[in-house]
């Protein structure tokens, strides 16, 4: 039967892959399943807002997407970072199509409320996905989508979320720069998302990893059985499989065309 699995890989990450991860992915798709990687690249992005003189702008927390931050986003990352990764991908024996949410009208969004061109996800289609995946291709797809009066730049996890439950994905991976969850000074190789919420609570979860943390617990939502949390720059780490109980699990329902 065949599987399907999406990976969210960051900016910084792929930078730094291990080059296992090639050897993993090509015979994954060899063996007759799907894979489709959802990418981001905020630190090229960051680097080419500076270099442009684009001051960033933040409400409560989140950054704003203005006009200048928006022209970079589509040069950034659905030009120089997707094009590296599906260059290297290529070489590497897998074949793959550098896309966005725009092409095929495959995710929509609206814009949020004083982020400027920031969009939240409301559907998507992801008809364009299993085209070229049936078809042997990896889809690598960039975060910006199609909303009602232009293009929006969404948050990669959400993204990536949105369309491993759409495309009804067997396994959610997330690629960062940590081999895992790590709680009273050891990486977990399973844990709930109750023990996660308590380890934020206590503080032994904190910074960069809460966002991280708290998306993965997002898919488990969504109803994706497998959702695991990996190491980029070790392929040979198993990483942390975020495990939902049944009667914790809910699902969260997102529209689909």
């Amino acid at each position: 039967m065949t599987k399907r699995k999406v990976i969210k890989l960051g900016g910084s990450v792929w930078e730094q892959l291990d080059a296992q991860y090639f050897e993993e992915w090509k015979a994954w798709v060899e063996t007759g399943n799907e894979l489709l990687i959802v990418h981001g690249g905020g630190p090229l992005l960051s680097s080419y807002c500076e270099q442009e003189g684009i001051k960033p702008v933040f409400r409560d927390g989140v950054r704003v997407t203005t006009d200048g931050v928006l022209l970079g986003a589509r040069r950034i990352l659905a030009g120089e970072v997707q094009s590296g990764i599906v260059q290297q991908l290529n070489q590497a024996g897998i074949p793959a199509v550098g896309m966005s949410g725009l092409d095929g009208a495959s995710v929509h969004g609206k814009k949020v409320k004083g982020l400027g061109a920031v969009g939240q996800i409301t559907h998507i289609h992801p008809r364009l996905f299993t085209v070229l995946s049936t078809n042997g291709y990896v889809p690598v797809v960039t975060s910006l989508v199609t909303g009602e009066q232009g293009v929006l730049n969404s948050n990669g996890d959400a993204c990536a979320i949105a369309v491993a439950k759409a495309w009804s994905v067997d396994r959610f991976e997330l690629l960062t720069d940590v081999e895992g969850v790590k709680v009273n000074g050891d990486y977990q190789s399973e844990i709930t998302s109750a023990a996660i919420e308590a380890a934020i609570a206590s503080g032994e979860i904190y910074g960069g990893m809460i966002p991280k943390v708290e998306a993965m617990m997002q898919a488990t939502q969504h109803g994706i059985s497998e959702v695991v949390i990996r190491s980029g720059k070790n392929a040979l780490a198993a990483g942390t499989r975020i495990k939902e109980e049944l009667h914790e699990c809910t699902t969260t329902h997102l529209s689909t065309y």
